[in-house]
């Protein structure tokens, strides 16, 4: 079955799996000299690599024959232009590829199918004058293909194809080579349609995918990933790119993240970030995880009580990074004290002139710290809240966890205690 339809004939494809160990022929008598290796191609972006020559072997010895100097290739032969061969040890260089080592066998995001997929052959055809890798086999009978005497592979024909240009190849994967990715076709993707591809990915790969996005697409891409995913991501980007895109999540989940991050490397990332944002989730990391200390986010919008509610929208319209949960306004007094909650509802409904404190919600529920999710779940849902303040034993204002927040925290906690007793826990 063919899954995505190729822009050129497909009568003129060749497998790679068919050149490799091909024998290489003189080209009068036909006399062997060799055997293919590997086949060497050039990457270039948004291009079919072209194929620059074959690395041989002879003797114990490889090397490398360009191109220019074979006058065919194809299935079970490479026949030499000239009998003339430079038998010069072979060195690629940066930007070049050996299709059977670093490309057969390994995995490769395809664009198109939002999805990463692994390569079980390569199919090289002639275009323009030149051999270039047009597509890969993802599927099964492919392996097969490679692995049965060459009489049988008649009985499981059926190609799986995809269209070289619609795939990005992870240059991580082959840390020896320099290679040019900027992975431009992923740019056009939606977070969630990323997010899917580097959950099949290693920590290095996805960030290598990470690397290659700007700031705002990478960090709406961390938001659609799991806590561990985020964590093993964000451990394998360069310091100083990780604390930035830290400084673009929430305190709360920021925190999250850096406490399932090795120690050593959480403070070098809380060493980067700057310095109001690093004291939030420093302080967030303070209590525990399971805590309602743990679950809350600073990030909230605060007022004064003699504050008209005016100035609400005010604070809304001015904030450089407004909190995600945005519903309410939180009245602190001037020693940090709760004094009450404004509503966005109270914020529309007042009357011209009116003050905070007299349209607030007066002594809110609250809870301490260190409540369980349980508690703070039965608190939100008895007095039908959005989020819920955090106060210390002093009613000082620490935060407050919505209740999207609690529902996450209720599920893992569900979770762990459904896997400990199928576990006999």
């Amino acid at each position: 079955m063919a899954e995505h339809a190729l822009a050129e004939p497909q009568a003129g494809l060749m497998p790679l799996s068919e050149v490799i160990a091909s024998p290489i022929v003189e080209p009068r008598g036909g006399d062997r000299i060799a055997r293919v290796k590997d086949v060497v191609a050039r990457m270039q972006e948004g291009v079919y690599p072209h194929v620059i020559g074959v690395v041989s072997r002879a003797a114990g010895r490889e090397f490398f024959i360009p191109i220019g100097r074979v006058a065919e290739l194809a299935p079970g032969r490479v026949r030499l232009a000239s009998g003339a061969v430079d038998v010069q040890r072979f060195e690629r260089r940066d930007g070049e590829l050996l299709l059977a080592k670093d490309v057969l066998d390994r995995q490769v995001i395809d664009v198109k199918g939002t999805r990463v997929v692994r390569v079980n052959d390569l199919y090289i055809s002639h275009i323009g004058g030149a051999y270039r890798v047009v597509a890969l086999d993802t599927g099964g009978r492919a392996i097969v293909r490679r692995l049965v005497p060459g009489g049988l592979r008649a009985r499981f024909e059926g190609r799986s194809l995809i269209d070289w240009r619609e795939v990005e190849y992870l240059a991580s994967d082959t840390p020896a080579v320099r290679l040019r990715t900027g992975h431009l076709q992923l740019r056009r993707l939606r977070p969630q349609q990323l997010a899917r591809i580097l959950t099949g990915l290693s920590r290095h790969e996805g960030a290598e995918i990470l690397a290659s996005l700007d700031e705002e697409q990478a960090a709406d891409t961390l938001e659609e990933l799991s806590t561990e995913q985020q964590a093993h991501i964000l451990s394998a980007l360069p310091v100083e790119r990780a604390a930035d895109l830290i400084e673009e999540m929430e305190p709360d989940e920021a925190a999250d993240v850096l406490a399932k991050v090795p120690a050593a490397r959480a403070e070098a990332l809380l060493d980067e970030m700057e310095p109001p944002e690093s004291a939030a989730v420093r302080h967030l990391l303070s209590y525990d995880p399971d805590s309602a200390g743990g679950a809350m986010t600073t990030n909230v919008f605060h007022i004064r009580g003699d504050q008209p509610v005016s100035d609400a929208l005010d604070i809304f319209g001015r904030s450089e990074n407004p909190p995600d949960f945005a519903y309410y306004f939180f009245v602190i007094d001037d020693g940090g004290r709760l004094e009450g909650v404004l509503s966005l509802r109270q914020v529309l409904a007042a009357p011209p002139g009116a003050l905070v404190r007299d349209v607030m919600t007066r002594e809110p529920e609250t809870v301490r710290p260190d409540a369980e999710p349980q508690e703070v779940a039965e608190a939100t849902a008895e007095y039908n809240l959005l989020a819920i303040p955090v106060v210390d034993d002093d009613g000082r204002f620490l935060g407050a966890i919505t209740v999207d927040d609690v529902l996450d925290r209720l599920l893992k906690e569900s979770w762990r205690r459904g896997r400990s007793r199928a576990f006999g826990g």
